[in-house]
Parts: C-alpha cells; structure tokens; sequence
C-alpha cells in the first residue's frame, strides 16, 4: 500500500499502511480476489458504479476519485482499503510508471497512422526467437491499456514491447511518460483521427511527442521514406537507426515481388548485408513493418537469420489482408479490422497485384472519424479504384454514394458499381458478380464491421 501511496500521491482513508494487493483490475466483472480495483471514469461508464460490487467479490481494496467519495458508504466492508485520488486514470499510468521502474527493463513504444499492431508482432517474433518478453495483447494500445500491460512486467521478461494509440491530443505524450522507452519508431503518418485533430500537420505534432519525450540516451528507428517522420526525427539527440525501401537506411528491402496467396518476397539489407525474405502477409505495405521490426530486432543483437525464421514462420493476423480460398475457386482478402484513406489504396494496390488472371471486386465500407475532410476522402476512394482498374465496386455506408459516384464519374461501367444498404445485400451481390479466379477484398473501418460479410462470404455454400 506505502508504494501505491507514494506512486499516485493518493489519501488512504480506510485500511493499513501495510496491505498488499495481489492484481489490479479495472472491469468489476473480472477482478479476482485481494485485486485493488480501480474505478475509472469513461464516456460510456463509470467504475464507480461497481466499486462496492467489486468489493462484494472479495476485492481487497478500491481506488476512487476524491470527487465521488461522499457518495460511498463503507458499511461492511472494514477490512478492504479505500484509497482516493484526483483521478483515477493519471493514478493507473502513475502506478504503470512505478512498476516499469521498479524493474528497468528495456522498453520498445511504437505508435503510427498504419502498420502498428503488424509491426509490433513483427518485432516480438524476432525477439521472441532470443529471450522472453512482454508485449501488448489485442489492441490494448491506450491510456488503461497500456499502464495494464506494464503492470504485468515480471523480472523474467528481457524487453517490453509497447503499441501506442491516439484518439485525443494529449496522449502519445502521457503514454510516452508512462512507458519512459529506451527505443521508439513511428512507422508513418497519415489522415487518420482528424475528427479529433482536425489536420494532419496536427496528426503529426501529436505522434511526434513518442520522439520529443524521449531521453538523448534512447534510440529512435526512422521511417526513411516518410518525411513527415524525418522531420520530427531531425531535432532527437540520441541515437537514430532508419528503415525504408526508397531511401537509404540501415534495414532496406529490394526486388519485392507478389506471391499471390502466398504472401510477398523480397531482399532485405541489413546495413549492407543481404538475405532473402519470404513473408507470409500479402501487400506491399507489409515490407515496411518487417523493416521497422528487423531494426529493432538488430538493436538488441537479434542475429540476421533468426529475423528472416521469425518472419517466414509468421502468421498473418485476422482481418489484416487474411487470404480465404472461397467455393468454386474464388479468393477473399478479408482487410476489415480498419480503415483509412492510405490504407485503402494499399489494400487496393494489393488487389490489383495479386489477382493475376481473376477479375476484382472491391466491397467497401466508409472510413470513419475523417472530420471534414470525410468527402474528399471518400471521392478520392472512388477516383482510385477507377485507376487502379478494379472491376466491380461495392458500398455501403453513410458515404457510400459519394464512392460510388467518383468511381462512375472517373470512368468505372455504372453496372459494375453499387451501393447496398445491407450486409446481406452486399453479399448476394458478391455471388452474383463472382466468377471463378476472381479476387474479392473487403475493406472499412472498425465501426463498420465489415468481417460479417467476409464470414457470410466464407460460409456460403452455394
């Protein structure tokens, strides 16, 4: 209790100096007994609500906000410890903090608009090859998420390696003094968030604080062929590696080629040094991720062919360009996890690559938190699918017409273009146009949930 005491600079109210706590735990729904619960406010909930629940189930203590302890009362619960704080959110990370101290270990923060939760696999399979190590599970890449992760640091673990995500301005900067990390990348910038940030020179100011609240004694690993990440890397004082397939940079790749279902090839450079990779995630826009990830590898003295037996044992995440062999021998690139205007092309781009002989069919849902610049986006979307010659178009969504429209206007035959207001719609569309060898992506962000129709399209047995 002393060390959360003097971690969050909360009061303990109820309860002895001396207790000691066997987790912490956030959701009232899992905490286990002799947990100190933590209730933490949100848009959609307040753990405060649960605070006596938790306790219920044998919680050994909560935390609370200052703010809301007249509206508890103890009665029946003497034993448990009450601690209060000005928030309960800055005291979680404040804690996160303390336990990444206590143990030292090497901490690896990556945040970026595309490739994060890739990239952050990536380099926790070549690590991995070598010594044990803490990563972030699923998308626990925010203000709980984070400080839970770190929370989970042992003495065995060798290195942390840490997604950073943003909603809000603010964060990559709290969460970079949280982690305090030793080696920071950011894998590119692009038009994502900007309901809430409003332009991407702001995207950009906001992931650039991984890098400004860095010490000089860290090393940050520089995406080469982004300028927008070159410039925030120019004024970081500590040591710098760099990555990239146009530029020079110390980890470069050459000679990429298509693989079809297969995946993507290509020949990595590791400071001059060739090797031979095949990846089993299929785009272009993989290669990147894997350079970033065999940078960092070779920051901690990962050997050069343990990289290239990390990479090729791979296994492509869900909803990431996840390749289904459909009946009647057809083919679905299942891409629904999220959704931006780049990564929507790279999806594309892909598309047209691994089709060969087969026919496209792109079913889209809207890319969501745009802001104002939502229309542009989406007419931009639909000029690019008429470039890059993709066969039929699918939409739906609230800009799903604007899609559509662009896509018409640019030149793709009206009959091969279609908005659908259902997921069912969109499906039965898909069998209707589909021909043996052809290629169907399905792509939209997360809100969208755009993997019912990759699941129907799976499961269909006609």
């Amino acid at each position: 209790m002393r060390e959360i005491i003097e971690a969050t600079g909360g009061k303990l109210l109820q309860g002895e100096q001396s207790m000691t706590f066997r987790g912490i735990s956030t959701d009232s729904r899992t905490v286990n007994e002799g947990d100190l619960f933590i209730a933490l406010k949100g848009h959609r909930f307040d753990g405060h609500q649960y605070a006596l629940g938790a306790l219920k189930k044998k919680a050994g203590g909560v935390m609370v906000e200052e703010s809301q302890v007249h509206a508890f009362r103890w009665n029946g619960f003497a034993s448990k410890a009450v601690v209060s704080v000005k928030d309960t959110l800055h005291a979680l990370g404040d804690l996160a903090w303390q336990r990444r101290r206590r143990f030292g270990t090497p901490v690896v923060a990556l945040t970026g608009s595309n490739g994060k939760t890739t990239t952050k696999e990536l380099i926790a399979a070549c690590l991995e090859m070598t010594f044990p190590i803490l990563k972030t599970e699923g998308n626990l890449n925010n203000l709980i998420g984070l400080p839970l992760t770190l929370l989970r640091l042992t003495e065995k673990e060798k290195v942390v390696v840490l997604e950073m995500g943003m909603n809000v301005p603010g964060e990559i900067r709290r969460l970079t003094e949280i982690a305090e990390p030793d080696v920071g990348l950011i894998t590119n910038i692009q038009e994502v968030h900007l309901e809430g940030l409003g332009n991407l020179e702001r995207v950009k100011e906001e992931k650039g604080e991984l890098f400004r609240n860095m010490g000089s004694d860290g090393t940050i690993v520089v995406n080469q062929d982004d300028p927008r990440v070159v410039d925030l890397a120019r004024p970081f004082s500590g040591h710098q590696m760099t990555f990239g397939i146009q530029h020079s940079a110390d980890v470069m790749a050459k000679e990429i080629r298509f693989r079809g279902s297969h995946g993507t090839s290509f020949l990595m450079f590791i400071k001059g040094q060739p090797i031979r990779i095949s990846l089993p995630l299929v785009g272009k826009h993989f290669v990147p991720n894997s350079l970033a990830a065999a940078a960092v590898a070779t920051h901690f003295g990962i050997e050069t062919q343990k990289i290239k037996e990390a990479f090729e044992s791979f296994q492509p995440f869900p909803m990431r360009m996840e390749v289904w062999p459909l009946r009647g021998g057809k083919y679905l690139s299942n891409d629904a996890y999220n959704a931006n205007p780049r990564s929507m092309e790279s999806a594309l781009e892909t598309l047209t690559e691994i089709k060969g002989k087969g026919r496209s069919i792109a079913v889209l849902g809207d890319m969501l938190e745009l802001g104002d610049y939502s229309e542009e986006a989406h007419r931009r979307l639909g000029q690019r699918v008429r470039d890059l010659s993709i066969d039929f178009l699918i939409t739906l969504g609230q800009r799903a017409s604007i899609v559509v429209d662009s896509a018409v206007r640019a030149g793709l035959a009206v009959e091969r273009a279609r908005v659908v207001q259902s997921d069912s719609e969109a499906v039965g569309l898909v069998l209707k146009w589909a021909q043996e060898g052809d290629w169907i992506l399905i792509k939209g962000s997360r809100g969208m949930a755009m993997e019912r129709i990759a699941e129907a399209l799976r499961e269909e047995k006609n």
